[in-house]
């Protein structure tokens, strides 16, 4: 018992809250539950509480690309109005008013919609699939974005297209004259119809379980599986009313190589089995020659710029390249391996298709495996929402789990509901500061991911104020519970704060990324921390002292401790010695702290084989974690590689279709824009307001004929070219159109009226821009837009020679390309044409990647030294901080490496779980770090390493195995987010753990100094006088042996030195002696 003069007056502030809570208990809890019950309902009322579960945000905001593809955008939204305004009112609004709603792709205006590749979806199916439910591809950016940009791509695309992309039926040779009778047999003549609809589609791969196949699809027990596999599909689909029918109620039967072989042989009515007689081995030599030559001629015929087959003689009736694979025909191959069977579904409800899908006769997967989609993946993104629900359990569960572990650890009914109370309180009024002082209004379902993490460090400081709690009344077991508090609650709230400051700014720090979704999701997180934080001090630390009241009241209520009546009296851990001095007897220690203590003497035992393990270990994590590769490219997906679903998508990209249409992606070159975006970019529902390049002064003859020469100049490009053949710039067409009206014996009126009689540019400045308003607007070109008779904006469409499923070192190098050839055209062109942009969906896919990318790597860099600067200040030691660096070296380093063994690559998904990662890292080494200057003076570095394993090791641990129970429910996911979402939570904790009791330890117990805070004391004490030598009576400690620890005892210590004694007649021996900085608590003991 040590005793001091005015003790009360040298308390901190700390000491002093934390005692008058444990006076008043039951006031300071219920006054934060009714604080705390207030805010949240405020919060999710008038805050307007609602997660936004569709794909809003998923594009990057602010940075170079984004402000380019904003004004696009928002130039595109608008373009028919912009076209059609005659006063200039619809420019001025859109210059002056902040465009607000998200700019759904697929709502642009009619020039200017859709015109999808192979994956197309015709408008009926649109309005059909708008009334369904969007789930977790819609929050997501795999399947979302991925479509989100897609739509964008084609939305750029030139009216020209849609035309281009029939067949001619009247000169289509194929007849299928013997369903004619039936069956309205045009669909499959129609070449966007069979190919681009959103039709159900199967794809076939021959004996799927190797690695090279031995038989071909065109093989007679092939073809026959097949057969009978499109023969039982269609029965479902008649049954369930799913599909196209003939007159005579069947299904019309599907696009495939079984559809081809009824038509050589001119057998639609027989069974597979009659016609697979007829498939004698000289029908399957002919049939398979004719591919072959038909599929060499189709691709040395097919038009790449307008995506339409040329003239393909030797091909069978209603042969397209969607019934062989890549493969097929190079080198002499007459193999055929995948294939494509197109089942006339799309002016169905998808949802109705959806529903039996499963049904489809998929073969017997040995000889040959179907899989079943649609050609927009429609039951991938369904099945993808329904998982959510069955997940998000799933996710719910290990909330269950860290609740269970809690009571586990606590013992305590009672502390385990104040600790749920703590996570469920920190979402709302995470949500009241979200909303109304950070000004964010929206919110994604991304955010629900970091409750879960929430909870898991809200389990933690739940262990760290219960455990600090019980350590300090071991310590004192007569002391009052204001006494327990004053000690106890400050050094938690103290360690409780260095963890959750390192974890909020790991989260805050991802608000570097410029991609709404995310940024809300780090704001969300950092707040959610922060509030477990304070609910914990507000709410547990007043159940701290109500549950030691009741305990030392002798409560046997089992609500407030479970087995309180069996419990054994554990002796102070701070006494390091074998026996207790006090009472003569051996230590009496709870069964983790044996064992830890066990552990600490193993470690102890072989620390210099350990640190050399830990050397070694630190040095090979590093070096496989810096090989973490980035993706091939900028496909994401959301199910695990082998489902079927997810095989659909493969496949299908090595059908001979995938790599004809993969042919460039759109480019626009547009004169007149500048780039910006004035929008709350945190907010998706927000646009811009519309910035025009005052500069832009096409009219100067100078300019004029830049403008004619650039798109040459352009399209000589080898990484550019032209949309189709017939495609002419906007100027180039406006020139072509002068000369032609010069000549004309009768001239439009346009001309006639606005043009002064030229015939070819450059035209006299007070004359161009009536003239080429007069003519786009003749002709409706929308490439020239004008606002009150001069021109403001001028648009050149171009193809980039990658497409979207190019990898990201591809799209950088093609973005740089265009990038340097348009500086370089802007450095030689005319002031009033030289800034021009160039804007496309896939930069901004490459951008929003990009950032994803680079916040990883630089939230990670202010994570990691905002810890380093916690360690110092925290542990006051330069010493114990290089350790912790060398920790969090390890465990990130270590987390890294065993994803990188497990195949992960830092793609779109991973940078968004990388964050968590650096969030809680350094958690458990700062507990260590706390607990190991927890003795003042000098005190050898193996009795501070072992208090620190002792003291700190069961909370540690206690949230650990918390954490990691969570994490493992959660890889029973099938949403691949959320397995990796929880594979990152599953390595960062056991590498967390192994991190801080291996590595961590053994350094302090090799290295550790055994004065860790001396050299900071004497900077912070610097000019102060020895206190030695100034000592008054009030340094003057009074040790007291011998006096039994149930009398009230009151000791005095005059100025003089002198000592009376009130309230006890017990033999009291005092003994004098001033502080030394080299005390040794255990052996002054």
């Amino acid at each position: 018992m040590m005793i001091t003069k005015n003790d009360t007056e040298k308390r901190t502030v700390f000491e002093k809250s934390a005692r008058t809570v444990a006076r008043y208990p039951r006031i300071f809890l219920f006054a934060s539950l009714a604080l705390a019950t207030t805010l949240s309902v405020v919060g999710l009322i008038a805050g307007d509480f609602k997660v936004e579960v569709d794909n809003k945000g998923w594009r990057s905001r602010g940075t170079l690309i984004a402000d380019r593809e904003m004004q696009v955008d928002l130039m595109s939204l608008n373009r028919k109005k912009l076209f059609e305004d005659t006063d200039g009112s619809y420019w001025e609004y859109l210059k002056n008013t902040l465009s607000r709603g998200y700019v759904d792709l697929v709502e642009r205006d009619d020039v200017y919609e859709r015109k999808l590749l192979h994956q197309g979806e015709s408008r009926k199916m649109l309005n059909t699939r708008s009334s369904r439910k969007w789930g977790l591809k819609d929050f997501d950016p795999v399947q979302s974005t991925k479509r989100h940009f897609r739509q964008l791509l084609s939305s750029r695309k030139s009216s020209n297209r849609q035309s281009l992309l029939k067949f001619d039926t009247a000169n289509d040779k194929s007849r299928f004259l013997a369903l004619e009778d039936t069956c309205d047999v045009s669909w499959y003549s129609d070449y966007e119809k069979v190919l681009e609809e959103d039709n159900t589609y199967a794809i076939w791969k021959v004996q799927p379980g190797l690695d090279t196949a031995t038989l071909s699809i065109l093989d007679k027990e092939v073809m026959e599986q097949i057969c009978e596999a499109e023969v039982n599909t269609l029965a479902i689909m008649k049954e369930a009313n799913v599909c196209k029918k003939c007159s005579d109620g069947n299904c019309l039967p599907p696009h495939s190589l079984v559809l081809l072989l009824r038509n050589k042989l001119n057998d639609h009515q027989s069974t597979c089995k009659e016609l697979m007689n007829a498939y004698t081995s000289q029908v399957q030599a002919e049939f398979t020659a004719q591919l072959y030559n038909c599929t060499n001629e189709y691709v040395d015929n097919f038009d790449s710029s307008t995506l339409t087959p040329g003239n393909s003689p030797s091909c069978p009736d209603g042969f397209m390249p969607n019934l062989v694979d890549f493969f097929f025909g190079k080198d002499g191959n007459t193999d055929l391996r995948y294939s494509g069977s197109y089942f006339h579904t799309y002016e169905m409800d998808v949802n109705d298709v959806y529903k039996i899908y499963r049904k489809f006769d998929g073969s017997d997967g040995n000889v040959v495996r179907g899989v079943y989609d649609t050609v927009e993946e429609s039951f991938n993104q369904i099945y993808v929402d329904e998982l959510v629900v069955s997940d998000m359990g799933l996710a719910i569960a290990s909330l269950g789990i860290t609740f269970c572990a809690m009571l586990i650890h606590t013992r305590s009914p009672w502390l385990t509901l104040m600790g749920i109370l703590q996570i469920i309180y920190a979402i709302p009024l995470a949500y009241f500061v979200y909303v109304f002082i950070a000004g964010l209004n929206f919110f994604p379902f991304l955010n629900f991911i970091g409750v879960f993490v929430s909870a898991a460090l809200g389990a933690d400081y739940l262990f760290v104020a219960v455990d600090k709690f019980k350590n300090a009344r071991i310590h004192n077991r007569t002391g009052s519970t204001e006494d327990i508090a004053g000690v106890a609650l400050p050094n938690a709230a103290g360690a409780m704060f260095l963890t959750t400051s390192t974890t909020m700014v790991a989260f805050f720090a991802t608000c570097i990324c410029p991609v709404p979704p995310i940024l809300c999701f780090a704001v969300y997180c950092g707040l959610m921390i922060a509030f477990n934080y304070f609910m914990n001090i507000a709410l547990v630390f007043p159940a701290l002292c109500l549950y030691d009241i009741w305990l030392q009241n002798g409560s046997k209520n089992c609500l407030i401790a479970i087995c309180s009546n069996r419990s054994v009296v554990e002796d102070d851990i701070e006494d390091l010695e074998k026996e207790d001095p006090d009472h003569d007897m051996q230590l009496k220690l709870s069964f983790i702290h044996r064992l830890l203590s066990g552990y600490y003497a193993i470690i102890h035992k072989f620390k210099w084989a350990v640190l050399v393990a830990s050397l070694v270990a630190i040095a090979l994590c590093t070096y496989y974690a810096l090989n973490l590769p980035l993706p091939d490219n900028t496909e994401v997906r959301l199910l695990p590689d082998g489902h079927p679903l997810e095989l659909h998508f493969k496949w299908s990209g090595l059908l001979l279709s995938s790599s004809l249409f993969s042919t460039g992606t759109s480019v626009q070159i547009i004169f007149g824009l500048k780039p910006g975006d004035t929008g709350v970019q945190n907010d998706p529902d927000t646009l811009s307001k519309l910035l025009i390049d005052e500069s832009f002064v096409p009219r100067e003859q100078e300019s004029q004929l830049y403008l004619r020469d650039f798109c040459e100049r352009l399209f000589d490009q080898d990484f550019t070219a032209k949309q189709y053949p017939e495609y002419e710039c906007a100027i180039n067409q406006f020139d072509s159109w002068l000369l032609e009206q010069s000549s004309s014996l009768s001239p439009d009126d346009a001309y006639v009226n606005n043009c002064n009689g030229a015939s070819t540019l450059p035209l006299p400045e007070d004359v161009f821009d009536q003239c080429i308003i007069s003519w786009s607007q003749a002709v409706n070109n929308k490439d020239v837009l004008q606002e009150n008779g001069t021109v403001r904006i001028l648009i050149i469409n171009a193809l980039a020679s990658i497409d979207l499923m190019a990898s990201i070192p591809e799209i950088d190098d093609e973005w740089n390309r265009f990038e340097k050839f348009l500086k370089e055209e802007s450095n030689t062109a005319p002031s009033g044409t030289n800034k021009f942009i160039h804007a496309s969906p896939l930069w901004w896919w490459f951008d929003t990647n990009q950032q994803m990318l680079s916040t990883a790597i630089g939230a990670a860099g202010i994570a990691i030294a905002f810890s380093a600067v916690v360690v110092l200040f925290s542990s006051r030691s330069l010493i114990l901080t290089l350790f912790a660096g060398v920790c969090i070296l390890y465990v990130l380093a270590a987390a890294t490496a065993t994803l990188v063994g497990m195949g992960w690559e830092l793609g779109f998904l991973e940078s968004i779980c990388f964050a968590i990662l650096v969030g809680i890292s350094c958690d458990f080494v700062i507990h260590f770090g706390h607990a190991y200057i927890h003795f003042p003076g000098h005190v050898d570095r193996h009795e501070r390493t072992k208090y620190a394993v002792l003291h700190m090791g069961p909370s540690i641990l206690a949230a650990a195995a918390t954490t990691f129970a969570a994490a493992i429910v959660m890889l029973f996911c099938k949403v691949i987010f959320f397995t990796k979402f929880a594979m990152i939570l599953l390595m960062t904790i056991l590498h967390a753990t192994v991190g801080s009791f291996v590595v961590y330890i053994v350094f302090n117990d090799i290295f550790g100094p055994a004065e860790p805070t001396k050299l900071a004391d004497k900077l912070f004490s610097c000019g102060k006088k020895d206190d030695a030598s100034n000592s008054t009576d009030e340094d003057l400690v009074l040790a007291k042996y011998d006096v039994d620890e149930k009398s009230n005892l009151e000791v005095t210590l005059s100025s003089k030195g002198e000592i009376s004694q009130n309230g006890g007649e017990n033999e009291v021996e005092v003994i004098l002696f001033e502080k030394s900085e080299h005390y040794d608590p255990i052996k002054n003991a």
